[in-house]
């Protein structure tokens, strides 16, 4: 009997230790593994706004100045010296300086091909002047020998009329009259001739002449070239030190090597007529922003804008359109972030505000385009929203439950929406729809059919998790 009642005794014993240690370790265990469990999904809400709502859409955009000038290099050379991109130059002062070495070679070579053609011409001018006294005396000599035969061929005449005289009186023969006028007849010819002479001599004088005066201008030419080709290279020589022609930052150029463009650095050769850099005037800044065709009817001329920065967070600038481009584009297929095909517009804003030390080109730029313009607006955020089946709700917070409602939207843009009715200022809303949850949403999925239909009666949602 003792042993039966020890035997029961260590089995309530041991029961109760089982059903101790099970209430003690085993529950907890599986609430934590085994039984299901509640999820809560936070719902964000927020409230409507009044105030001055702005009708706008966003394009981003690139700062650029408004003016730019072109550096350029006006001879050949390898750069020595260079200004960092981005450092600010006043007109007259140094950008770059490129190697004299080669130029000075060709100058000094040049100086002796000068000074040669100089000496051709002194010789040739020399040469026509020794010519020039030779013609002369030839000339003269000439002369003298026409003028001895004009008066020989006179006193031939003179002979000839006495003996006529003589003949007349039968004092002398007729031979000798004979003779008198074979004299005169002679004594002509030998004019005649000297005269042809001379007018020959003349003309091969005058044609000696212009050789020479051509060949002297020739030389003239050679030197005159020679001179200018001097004066080019004392040119370049000064140019090899290129000069800031405007106020401005400094922009460099690129270059192509084997590892791609880059800007031009000391120790790269700079082409004749290559642009080196830009001087962009950074008192006076623009935007350029590709615009959609879809938006594209939204913009006109003076329309206002706010300018966003990336690179000045926090500070607002303004600015109105101030050209559009009267032809589409179409969107590079390797832009980035664009869309192959779209058709795009060019606008260029022209920037209010100027900043030279922090405006810099190049910077992105977040541009909003006001197209109008609603005082004291009811708005909501955009996310707020619900549209189904052509009409518009939001979910207003009623206790700890939800309820969709109804309103008229008007206007909106990027950020939110215009409420025109069924909504007040006090009214707290849901800021993503309730009744998906997050993986639906941002999946895209259509959730529930029956959800989305508009109820019969106002039902009101409850909150998740409360």
């Amino acid at each position: 009997m003792k042993q039966q009642i020890k035997i029961w005794g260590s089995r309530v014993i041991i029961l109760c230790l089982l059903v101790y240690g099970g209430w003690k370790w085993g529950a907890p265990l599986y609430k934590q593994y085994f039984s299901p469990k509640k999820v809560e999904v936070y719902v964000p809400t927020g409230k409507a706004r009044i105030g001055t709502f702005l009708v706008s859409f966003h394009e981003v955009g690139t700062l650029q100045a408004a003016k730019s000038v072109p550096v350029n290099s006006e001879v050949y050379g390898k750069i020595l010296t260079l200004l960092p991109e981005g450092v600010i130059v006043s007109p007259g002062d140094t950008i770059a300086v490129l190697d004299t070495t080669e130029l000075k070679r060709q100058r000094d070579q040049q100086v002796l091909s000068h000074n040669n053609a100089q000496a051709d011409v002194e010789r040739v001018v020399a040469q026509a002047k020794l010519d020039e006294a030779s013609y002369q005396t030839d000339l003269d000599q000439a002369k003298a020998e026409q003028e001895y035969n004009d008066s020989e061929l006179l006193i031939a005449k003179q002979v000839l009329e006495r003996r006529k005289a003589l003949l007349a009186e039968k004092l002398i023969a007729g031979a000798e009259v004979d003779q008198a006028e074979g004299n005169v007849r002679s004594r002509q010819l030998t004019v005649d001739k000297g005269k042809l002479q001379y007018s020959l001599k003349l003309a091969e004088i005058e044609s000696k002449r212009r050789q020479k005066q051509s060949e002297i201008s020739n030389m003239q030419f050679r030197e005159r070239m020679a001179k200018m080709q001097l004066d080019e290279f004392d040119k370049q020589l000064t140019s090899t030190t290129i000069i800031a022609p405007a106020p401005g930052m400094i922009v460099l150029a690129k270059t192509r090597d084997p590892n791609g463009w880059r800007p031009f650095a000391v120790g790269d050769n700079v082409d004749p007529r290559r642009t080196l850099c830009t001087l962009p005037d950074l008192t006076d800044m623009l935007v350029k922003v590709s615009v959609g065709e879809t938006d594209i009817p939204k913009v006109i001329l003076g329309l206002r804008c706010l300018v966003r920065l990336d690179a000045i967070p926090g500070k607002l600038f303004h600015g109105s359109v101030k050209e559009i481009a009267s032809l589409a584009t179409e969107q590079d297929l390797w832009q980035s972030g664009g869309t192959p095909g779209k058709k795009i517009f060019d606008v260029t804003i022209d920037l209010v505000e100027a900043d030279p030390k922090t405006l810099k080109p190049g910077m992105s730029a977040d541009v909003e385009f006001i197209s109008d313009s609603i005082p004291n607006a009811l708005y909501v955020p955009i996310e707020a929203v619900i549209e189904r089946e052509g009409k518009t709700f939001v979910y207003v917070k009623k206790g700890k439950k939800f309820e969709r409602r109804q309103v008229t939207a008007g206007k909106r843009n990027d950020n939110a929406v215009c409420i025109t009715k069924g909504l007040s200022r006090t009214d707290v809303i849901a800021l993503r729809d309730p009744t998906r949850t997050m993986d639906e949403q941002e999946s895209g999925g259509a959730g529930n059919p029956d959800k989305d239909r508009e109820p019969k009666s106002k039902t009101a949602v409850p909150i998740p998790g409360s």
